[in-house]
Parts: C-alpha cells; structure tokens; sequence
C-alpha cells in the first residue's frame, strides 16, 4: 500500500509503501531529487548498502533511432546500467550479489518505465536473507531461482511508488 507524503514540495517529493516479501515486513520509500532518485528498501528497519546506478551511454545511442530504442525497450534487461557501491562491501558476501542485480532489475526498469528521466537511482538496501544464501552459477550465468519472486514483489511495491 503506497503512501503519499504532503503535496510535492521543493525540492524533494516522497512516496512510501510497505508490504509483506517472503513473509517479512517490507518497507520502501522513493526519494525525487532533481539530480537523482534514491530508492530505500528494508526488511531489517535499516540500510546496509547503498549502491548508485547509472544507465549507461550507451542508452543514449538507443534513443537516437526510435524504431531500435522500441526494439530494444521492450526488454528491460538490455538497457545497459552501470554500478557502484557507494557504502558496503560488494565482496564481503553472497547478498552483495543480489544487491547488484536488484539494482540493475530497478533501475533498468524506471529507464523503461520513462526513459526521457536520466537521472541516476541510488539504491539504499537491507534485505533479511537467509544465511548462506547465494547465487548459483549455471552455464556463467547467474540462476537467480528464488530470489526471482522477491525482485519482482520489490519492483511492484516500488513501482506503487513512482516519482519519475
């Protein structure tokens, strides 16, 4: 259920929700600043990562030529996205991983969603994943398996909180 918070004001406008994820509160809050969009999403009623995503230059070629940017729009996973690890260790553990991948699936999918916003999403995150939790690699790719229905229950609540 989102929430809205007073009227759009300068310079910030927030958006709030909170829902059930793998039978665990979720609460996310979407941050509009001019220069960027910041997207918490917590389990833990704190953030343990912050992870800045930019979609890449390579979009911009994309939206030269209309018929190409249709084709290629129409799947979120090949807008390109660049990431950073603004706080938090991305080696320290399996959830790094997912906290990168959850940002490109978010960020990949506000460019979809209006790809004339082209300000960058930081992503604030604390997940409760079960311990030892880890992405499994099949053929090199990364075999997301359950974590596949968690990433898609946070882009609904997120997108229930729209600012772009």
């Amino acid at each position: 259920m989102a929430l809205d918070s007073e009227p759009s004001v300068f310079p910030v406008s927030i958006k709030l929700a909170a829902a059930r994820i793998d039978a665990k509160h979720t609460d996310v809050a979407v941050l509009g600043f001019s220069n960027c969009i910041v997207i918490l999403v917590t389990q833990l009623s704190s953030v343990g990562s912050l992870v800045q995503c930019v979609v890449s230059q390579l979009a911009d070629t994309m939206l030269a030529d209309p018929q190409h940017m249709a084709d290629q729009l129409a799947n979120e996973a090949s807008v390109p996205v660049d990431i950073k690890f603004l706080l938090g260790n991305p080696g320290a553990c399996a959830a790094s991983s997912l906290y990168q991948i959850l940002a490109t699936f978010l960020s990949q999918r506000k460019h979809t969603q209006n790809p004339n916003d082209v300000r960058p999403v930081v992503l604030g995150i604390g997940l409760d994943l079960p311990r030892g939790y880890k992405v499994s690699m099949d053929d090199g790719m990364p075999d997301l398996g359950a974590f596949s229905s968690t990433m898609n229950a946070v882009g609904a609540l997120v997108d229930e909180c729209r600012v772009w």
